[in-house]
């Protein structure tokens, strides 16, 4: 990936996008739901705004599939990654 996607950068296919996330906190609020951890909000710091939006489903986290975790599996997960460069999330609009 260029310089460009340790801030965020999005690339769009059918239904799934993939966004990069910077090392660090990304200011998600993530839920649980029956098909997955989904999107609840993003805090006004975060820099995914305009990004990923409140309702997307996160399907893959570096690609590992996350459809079964719940949120708060998926939180520990992405604080584990915290501070990698950058982190690959792929959602489902």
């Amino acid at each position: 990936m260029s310089e460009m996607s340790t801030l965020s950068s999005v690339m769009r296919r059918p239904g799934t996008y993939d966004v990069y996330a910077p090392s660090g906190p990304i200011g998600i609020v993530v839920d649980t739901s029956k098909h997955g951890p989904c999107v609840h909000s993003l805090k006004s710091t975060s820099p995914m705004l305009g990004l990923i939006s409140p309702g997307d489903l996160i399907v893959a986290l570096d690609g590992e599939d996350t459809r079964k975790m719940t949120a708060a599996a998926l939180t520990r997960l992405m604080a584990r990654k915290s501070r990698h460069r950058e982190r690959k999330i792929t959602l489902f609009s």
